[in-house]
């Protein structure tokens, strides 16, 4: 068995039949005191996100999913699998339900948006862990925007067990060609620095120049149809400069090698485990990216009534294999620099602007959201609620972010009031 072969085989080793696939979501917030400052990240004489994710877990047990921490002090709750949007809703009320117990005794707030409103990243410290440490020095070499990303970023992301190589290659390249229509529906990143964003689609830029070599979309990395994509994933991926390792002991240390390499070297030396690929495979930001799952990362942190509705938006396409093949026919006859000025597209919320192969921007996000409320029908489970709502609103009355920004405006209040009032 080659390397490649090693790398694949991880991937797919929790491959499930199609009527076991579950359906699986993690969601940052940010978490701020009375003062509307974040609290600290590491533990300080204040209450501090270590405190909080402490706590968290010794209350939650494992029981309905995991926490975690994000480098700037965010705090991720990963759901368990879920089977249909209406499992997925009760775990995400019972985690709700939990952090706001917490977060009201100790007179604290979550906020659920794409990126930071009030404070500039340097004012915000980084977790005192070694592999957040090493990626704040690569992002700081690699990119402009990589300090926004870590500190102050949050999204949800959508996971999704794998059935074979074939679903896999579909699933990826559905999901990162119709990118600006999640970038769109979904955006949420309003303010920054206290000030309206205007018609930047924020979180969307701060990811755009982070990282060119680990970032962005398939397309950037040469990936652009269904063939061989798995293959090519593993190949162009593992390219990127690795940011950390995980030596014998399974301690970070530093990598100064590619992310192959470094698998290289464990292989020929007879000693590469799951462990080394897991971290390797982490170490990948694209908008979808691979791990023994498939995980869909471009939706801002919406608030938290409209959490699932991105999931719903995803699954009314992803399980229709109808569906599937229209949009694998549309997408697999477009050119690269087609997909190039589509992507584009995505960086602004102008939806009237922009056009493409003689259709306006609307026209394909309606076409494609209405493609996922028809598949969301057909599931035959009334899992449509959770995103036709939703869509009518952002069609009615443009993205939050655009919304939020006008509410501000004629609000007279200041944002920290506007925000949490």
């Amino acid at each position: 068995m080659q390397l490649n072969e090693k790398i694949k085989k991880y991937i797919l080793s929790k491959s499930v039949p199609k009527s076991q696939r579950r359906i699986g979501i993690e969601v940052e917030c940010f978490i701020y005191n009375k003062n509307l400052n974040r609290i600290p990240v590491n533990k300080s004489e204040e209450y501090s996100a270590i405190d909080l994710l402490h706590e968290l877990n010794n209350i939650n047990n494992d029981v309905n999913g995991t926490y975690s921490i994000e480098p700037g002090g965010q705090i991720e709750w990963s759901s368990p699998p879920c089977a249909n949007m209406f499992e997925l809703d009760d775990s995400l009320n019972s985690y709700k339900s939990l952090i706001d117990s917490i977060l009201g005794k100790r007179h604290l707030k979550s906020l659920y948006m794409g990126v930071e409103p009030f404070t500039d990243p340097d004012s915000i410290e980084l977790i005192d862990q070694n592999k957040y440490q090493l990626m704040n020095v690569n992002m700081e070499k690699r990119g402009s925007l990589g300090k926004w990303m870590m500190r102050n970023t949050s999204s949800i992301q959508v996971n999704y067990d794998i059935i074979d190589e074939k679903d896999l290659e579909e699933v990826m390249f559905i999901a990162d060609c119709i990118h600006p229509i999640s970038a769109y529906l979904f955006a949420h990143s309003p303010f920054y620095l206290g000030k309206s964003v205007g018609r930047k689609n924020l979180r969307n830029h701060i990811w755009e120049h982070t990282d060119n070599t680990r970032c962005r979309s398939l397309l950037d990395h040469g990936i652009y149809n269904t063939e061989n994509l798995l293959n090519l994933y593993i190949r162009r991926m593992m390219k990127a400069p690795g940011i950390f390792r995980l030596d014998h002991n399974l301690d970070i240390k530093e990598s100064r090698l590619t992310l192959w390499d470094e698998l290289e070297e464990k292989w020929s030396n007879n000693t590469l485990t799951s462990n080394d690929i897991q971290a390797a495979l982490h170490q990948i930001f694209t908008n979808v990216r691979l791990k023994n799952l498939i995980e869909i990362r471009d939706v801002d942190c919406l608030p938290f009534q409209y959490v699932i509705a991105p999931v719903a938006f995803l699954t009314g396409i992803i399980e229709n294999r109808s569906f599937r093949r229209k949009l694998l026919s549309e997408f697999s006859s477009w050119t690269k620099q087609e997909r190039t000025t589509w992507n584009e597209l995505a960086l602004q919320l102008d939806i009237d602007k922009g056009s493409l192969k003689n259709k306006k921007y609307i026209d394909w996000v309606k076409w494609i959201a209405e493609l996922a409320i028809d598949g969301l029908e057909q599931r035959n489970l009334g899992e449509e609620k959770y995103f036709v709502e939703y869509y009518k609103n952002i069609i009615d009355n443009g993205p939050l972010s655009i919304q939020m920004q006008n509410s501000y405006a004629l609000s007279k209040q200041t944002l920290g009031n506007f925000i949490f009032d």
